[in-house]
């Protein structure tokens, strides 16, 4: 379906000014620093790179007028970067994790303060992970196309289907904010939304902080391996993380995660030993070996008392039961509040927060259990939401 202007409420159209110049960027800076919030999105090509390549970076800020800014043609950023860190001005965006990395590839910082329109739907009953055309469809009645999403964002000239394409993705969205930031206000929900976003920008800091010392956690069987291929793992997972940032490629195409699990396990002392690992390439062998060796022998010199703990194993059938029924009392407890279950706790959570309870139970022997860890996403705004429902649910 084609979109046209009379289609769309008064105030809202698909028109859009292409942004090549930096003159035109610099002025548009000092106009747009006296504005309460920017509605933005980017589009961006992610196929063969570790960083996703900006095609565009889209703005209304809250007139009828969406610009088009070109990241292949400008170069004059500073002004625009102070605007994307100034506290004052609230940036608007649906799904704003793939945009946060464009922002972190291309200029080195973290928008901030963010308003992301797909969180405070959660908040607000639309649904988890509600698309931008379902929320246009909800607060304006209208459809939007979807057509251009897969477009080549990087070819120039854009056609303007592209270029209407991308301008309807900012200019509905100053309406919906506007209607979501009341909403959020009348629920009450407000700062539990503030916290989510908050909490959601601090880890994109903490990316860029290049802190990479607990990837290995996300590695399917780590738990498996002994506190010494623990720690191998853990300085290999660190190793892969800096490598494809300086190499411009997705962290599997340096090396997979089965194949750092088995490096780890194996403890390779030479090349010919690594060479035995399944399905490492030549390129691997070639570009990448002399370094895993490398930090394999690093790995040595750890101490034993900085070893990382090894992790708890899966749950078992006796403690699956018990499991069942804190999920049953998460999407019990997420009905009456409104809020879909995904919001509210995540099963990973609860299987971090099962274990860390398993594991004091059989340290206490019988005794007055100890206090739990809870995962960090569990504490602030969920936190009395979930407890001692939650506890009391696990118990054996």
């Amino acid at each position: 379906m084609t979109v046209t202007n009379d289609m769309l409420p008064t105030g809202i159209n698909q028109d859009y000014i292409l942004v090549t110049d930096d003159e035109v960027l610099q002025a548009l800076c000092q106009e747009w620093k006296d504005r309460p919030f920017l509605a933005m999105d980017t589009e961006f090509i992610r196929t063969s790179t570790f960083y996703p390549r900006a095609g565009l970076i889209q703005i209304n800020a809250g007139d009828e007028n969406n610009y088009l800014l070109d990241p292949l043609a400008l170069t004059q950023w500073d002004l625009f970067k102070a605007l994307m860190l100034d506290s004052d001005i609230t940036k608007i965006f649906h799904s704003c994790s793939e945009d946060l990395q464009v922002f972190m590839a291309e200029m080195q910082l973290v928008p901030t303060p963010v308003f992301d329109t797909q969180l405070a739907g959660a908040f607000l009953g639309d649904g988890f992970g509600c698309s931008y055309q379902n929320l246009v469809r909800h607060y304006l009645e209208i459809d939007l196309p979807k057509g251009e999403t897969r477009s080549d964002w990087l070819q120039r000239p854009l056609d303007p289907k592209q270029c209407h394409y991308a301008a309807l993705d900012v200019a509905c969205l100053p309406v919906i904010y506007q209607s979501q930031k009341q909403a959020l206000v009348e629920s009450g929900r407000q700062s539990w939304f503030q916290e989510e976003c908050e909490r959601l920008l601090q880890n994109y800091r903490d990316e860029m902080a290049s802190d990479f010392s607990s990837y290995y956690l996300n590695i399917r069987g780590a738990w498996q391996l002994s506190q010494k291929a623990l720690n191998r793992l853990k300085l290999l997972a660190a190793w892969r993380e800096y490598r494809a940032r300086k190499r411009n490629k997705p962290r599997n195409w340096i090396v997979q995660d089965k194949q750092l699990l088995e490096i780890s396990r194996l403890d390779p002392r030479s090349l010919d030993e690594l060479a035995t690992v399944e399905d490492l390439d030549r390129n691997f062998m070639r570009h990448e070996a002399g370094e895993v060796l490398a930090v394999i022998k690093e790995a040595d010199n750890v101490p034993a008392e900085a070893l990382p703990s090894e992790l708890p194993k899966p749950l078992d059938g006796r403690v699956k039961s018990r499991m069942r029924k804190a999920q049953n009392f998460v999407e019990t407890r997420a009905a009456e509040l409104g809020l879909p279950v995904e919001m509210l706790s995540r099963k990973r959570w609860l299987t971090s927060l099962m274990q860390d309870l398993v594991a004091c139970e059989q340290e206490s022997r019988g005794k007055n259990v100890p206090e739990v860890m809870l995962p960090d996403e569990m504490n602030g705004w969920r936190k009395p939401l979930l407890l001692p429902g939650l506890m009391e649910a696990m118990k054996a």
